[in-house]
């Protein structure tokens, strides 16, 4: 796995440095005019502590099983604070003034002023009828507007909440949050009397039903132990029990005499008689006792009962009159479960938008948004830019570069650039390029060399016609111009265009001798394309070009070709079959690498020799500040020197 490179990507950042920097800038501006349009709105916030439990001054929440230890006790109170009930408190009492408001129609603007507009006539189309609009309650419009404004934040592990408010006004911040708050306060006030009165009422209506329930029962007493005769149940028990103890101990007597007579006298014996008598009245006497026992036993606890009745009724009475008591003094005692700590202040500052933070994050996003772009741009720019592009893309050598020539402004352009002085540099790179090609064919040598491109606008002619020069500074050099459906090479050497030139020569108009014109200052000898054919290739594949190219050979040492463009037309096929090496122009940082692959393609296809690729107008200047590399660029590292 190929590891990251950080240097390739900081040069990326580097080569996009000022367009990165212009988008930040221009995405802050952007920011910080709508930051600056837009209307501040300002935070007020109210500190609220909910108590969970109150000092019970009745205990009236055990009759509606109120749990202040409840965990979602205080979720609860934060929805109370945050319903509509609550909001329309702030806007009919403490502010009344919010309700002022004109009544409008739901959904009327400036889109639906005309009943037969286009939306009108879609529905009627559709078949869709249309609905009355219905009438906004100003009421219920500023209800929702305060609810979308105050938010309700719970402080951690504490009963303190934060009633917040944001508005455009800071005073209306301030005094809405406050608002909230003492609606609240004043609701559970209300809440809490109404249901103080609502259980006071209850416990008035039950202690009536056991007021009379209590009467019923005392009455059944006293009726009871008027009908019985009554008095003190107790004593007549005590007395009873006496009267049943001494009758048992008269049995017991009289049993003992008359067992006593019994031994001494016969039944009919006036003594046993007596004694008999006087044992049957005991026992008579005792069996009257214990049925009076019995009898007041059963009295005892019917009254018993009747008693208990008396006693259970008049307690529960006594503990709801107590009650009854203790709500009618909490309904005078008011006190919230709540309470103001901190009241919400008029804010100086606005709550958002924060100009500050907006422009910040603008600035931050537009560097990274242009750092991606700036990798993005890389990643889909195709066009071939470095040498080492040239080797790793396109697979080829690369024979050398040629800077971009700068002139001043106004000044002509030097026929051969090669020769002045001011382009040292281009002088230096072509005198490589030479170097290259000689070295290349030590022992085959590049007699004829042909020099074509990927598409017109390379610089093809300008790297032909000054190889050629640099070629004639030490062997014998034809420059030909074989470009005959746009030439250029005339131009390029400071020729008249209109001069017989190729065309003439393989047409057998003229001999080539009598139309070679020589460049006085180098020596180079040149041919330019002359007329125009109506048929370029079938004039470049006839035999009498072939025938033409060897009677060349015969004179020149060297022979550069200025060859048509690979893609454009197939001239450059045909003229490949001639030489013996291909140079191959690139315009850098323009020529889509596809389009380059395809004319190497072409020609690797018909056998062309290809020695390498020359990468023509390289910006040197921006290439060091972007952190380009060029391998071959000699001049650069300060070894140009004068012509050799």
């Amino acid at each position: 796995m190929q590891e990251m490179d950080i240097s390739h990507y900081l040069k990326i950042i580097n080569r996009y440095k000022w367009s990165i920097l212009a988008l930040a800038l221009l995405m802050t501006v952007l920011v910080g005019v709508i930051v600056y349009s837009m209307t501040p709105m300002y935070k007020a916030t109210t500190k609220l502590l909910i108590e969970s439990q109150m000092p019970k001054i009745s205990s009236i929440e055990d009759l509606y099983g109120v749990d202040g230890q409840n965990q979602q006790y205080q979720q609860t109170q934060l929805e109370i604070i945050q319903s509509r009930h609550l909001a329309s408190m702030v806007v009919h009492k403490l502010y009344p003034e919010l309700a002022a408001a004109s009544p409008v129609a739901a959904g009327a603007g400036a889109g639906q002023a005309d009943p037969q507009g286009w939306l009108s006539q879609l529905r009627a189309e559709l078949g869709m009828e249309e609905q009355p609009l219905k009438p906004v309650d100003p009421l219920d419009e500023r209800i929702q507007q305060l609810l979308s404004s105050v938010t309700v934040q719970p402080v951690m592990r504490t009963q303190i909440v934060d009633i917040s408010y944001v508005s455009s006004s800071p005073e209306m911040a301030a005094k809405a949050a406050n608002a909230f708050a003492q609606a609240y306060i004043e609701d559970q006030l209300e809440s809490r009397i109404e249901m103080t009165q609502q259980g006071t009422s209850w416990l008035f209506d039950r202690l009536n039903v056991l007021k009379e329930s209590l009467q019923k029962s005392e009455q059944a007493l006293q009726q009871y132990m008027d009908s019985q005769s009554l008095v003190d149940v107790k004593g007549v028990a005590t007395l009873a029990g006496e009267g049943l103890k001494n009758a048992s101990e008269r049995v017991t007597a009289a049993q003992a005499a008359f067992a006593q007579i019994q031994k001494q006298y016969g039944p009919k014996h006036p003594k046993y008689i007596q004694a008999r008598s006087e044992l049957t009245a005991a026992e008579n006497a005792l069996s009257s006792g214990r049925s009076e026992v019995r009898t007041i036993g059963r009295k005892e606890v019917r009254l018993r009962e009747l008693q208990r009745q008396v006693d259970s009724d008049r307690q529960l009475y006594d503990l709801f009159l107590k009650r009854m008591k203790e709500s009618s003094q909490a309904v005078d005692y008011k006190q919230a479960n709540a309470r103001i700590l901190d009241t919400a202040l008029v804010p100086s500052t606005p709550f958002k938008p924060n100009k500050k933070r907006f422009i910040l994050l603008a600035f931050i996003g537009g560097l990274f948004l242009g750092v991606l772009l700036a990798f993005l741009n890389e990643s889909l720019d195709r066009t071939i830019k470095t040498s080492d592009d040239v080797e790793q893309k396109l697979g080829q050598a690369n024979l050398g570069l040629l800077p971009k020539m700068k002139q001043a402004k106004g000044a002509g352009r030097p026929v051969f650039p090669i020769l002045d002085p001011q382009f040292s540099g281009f002088a230096e790179s072509i005198r490589t390029i030479r170097t290259g090609l000689v070295l290349s064919g030590l022992d085959n040598p590049h007699k004829i060399i042909l020099v074509t491109s990927s598409v017109p606008g390379e610089g093809k002619t300008t790297v032909s016609s000054n190889l050629a020069v640099a070629m004639a500074q030490v062997e014998k050099t034809l420059l030909v111009g074989a470009d005959m459906r746009r030439p250029s090479l005339a131009r390029a050497c400071g020729l008249s265009p209109d001069l017989p030139g190729l065309s003439e020569v393989v047409a057998g108009e003229v001999n080539f001798k009598d139309i070679i014109q020589v460049d006085e200052a180098t020596g180079l000898h040149i041919l330019p394309g002359g007329m125009i054919p109506p048929n370029p290739l079938e004039l470049l594949s006839s035999d009498r070009f072939a025938k033409a190219i060897g009677v060349f050979e015969k004179f020149y040492d060297r022979i550069v070709i200025d060859s048509p463009p690979v893609q454009a037309v197939s001239d450059a096929l045909v003229l490949s079959k001639y030489a013996k090496a291909v140079v191959y122009v690139i315009e850098a940082d323009k020529t889509h690498e596809q389009i380059v692959r395809n004319g190497l393609k072409r020609l690797m296809q018909h056998d062309a020799p290809i020695a390498g690729i020359v990468l023509n107008k390289v910006d040197i200047a921006r290439a060091e500040k972007y952190g380009y590399e060029y391998g071959g660029y000699y001049d650069h590292y300060g070894y140009s020197t004068s012509e050799t």
